[in-house]
């Protein structure tokens, strides 16, 4: 199993992306303007969409004047660098994001994606080093009526861990679809920390939000919400690291990060069930046994 800590993408480390900022739709603060109740604007400076409150104007900049105006989430060009909140940037195929993180990384995430291929490339000082496409488009065939008949989809997420770690690199992720938009949840970039061998007990379940209430006559209403994946896995490690472990338990303490049970094996049947972008509920080290230690994860996804 592995585990990508995620580098924080600074404007300066944003170096290009077809989605613009405001998009479409995305309309930028005005000061002195008034607005009404459930107004939403945007500021670039932030790269935060902010929604009206109480209705009226003024000259303090939302981000700063938190009894009129709520931050809603990011705009749609930075959707894809919030790891906190369940967001995605959408755009018409291609969407092209180049990022220069100024640091050493090998491993690359793309989550929550929709399209049907993506291209990923390295380059320094204008030389390819590192070029990867994969083909995302599935179909989940398990009789001869699904081969015949079944419909496309798309693999959700593509995780690399074989980037070569360059300073100086540019990275570029391409995400392409050959009918309507793209979408990207997350793009997670950062040094890989290998956990330990996944054991073969692990299990995947969900946190279910949705309510199923019944009144005096047993008829029932049903408010759909969503359902957050989760993960129980075991896991081993060599004592030498015990140590690194510590550190990243300490370094992931309420952080977001991609964790890989199964590594970079992105077409094993188990593969998106075990990946998961989030947090550990439970990082606990047994310490019973004199050369191995033993490692009880829980994660939830954000």
């Amino acid at each position: 199993m592995k585990v990508i800590p995620p580098i924080q993408i600074t404007d300066a480390m944003l170096t290009s992306s077809t989605a613009a900022e405001p998009g479409a739709g995305e309309v930028a603060w005005i000061s002195g303007t008034t607005y009404a109740v459930g107004d939403v604007r945007i500021r670039t400076e932030t790269h935060r969409k902010y929604q009206r409150l109480i209705a009226g104007a003024g000259t303090t900049a939302p981000e700063l004047d938190t009894i009129n105006w709520l931050d809603i989430g990011p705009t749609n060009r930075w959707a894809m660098f919030d790891t906190l909140r369940n967001s995605a940037t959408e755009l018409a195929s291609p969407l092209t994001v180049s990022v220069t993180p100024g640091k050493r990384i090998n491993a690359l995430a793309l989550m929550g994606v929709v399209a049907d291929e993506a291209t990923i490339t390295m380059t320094v000082g204008g030389v390819t080093k590192y070029t990867h496409t994969e083909n995302l488009t599935l179909r989940r065939t398990l009789t001869w009526t699904d081969y015949f008949f079944g419909e496309f989809g798309n693999r959700p997420s593509l995780v690399l861990f074989d980037l070569p770690p360059y300073v100086g690199a540019v990275i570029t992720a391409t995400l392409t679809a050959s009918a309507g938009t793209v979408e990207c949840g997350a793009m997670v970039l950062g040094r890989s920390v290998y956990l330990g061998s996944a054991e073969y007990n692990a299990t995947s379940d969900a946190l279910n939000f949705s309510t199923i209430t019944r009144d005096a006559f047993g008829n029932t209403t049903l408010v759909p919400r969503r359902t957050v994946p989760k993960t129980n896995q075991t896991l081993w490690c060599e004592k030498s690291a015990v140590n690194t472990l510590r550190d990243v338990r300490s370094v992931l303490n309420a952080v977001p990060a991609v964790w890989s049970g199964l590594d970079d094996k992105n077409a094993d049947g188990y593969f998106e069930a075990l990946l998961i972008l989030g947090v550990y509920k439970e990082f606990s080290i047994s310490l019973d046994y004199p050369q191995n230690a033993r490692v009880n994860l829980q994660l939830e996804e954000i």
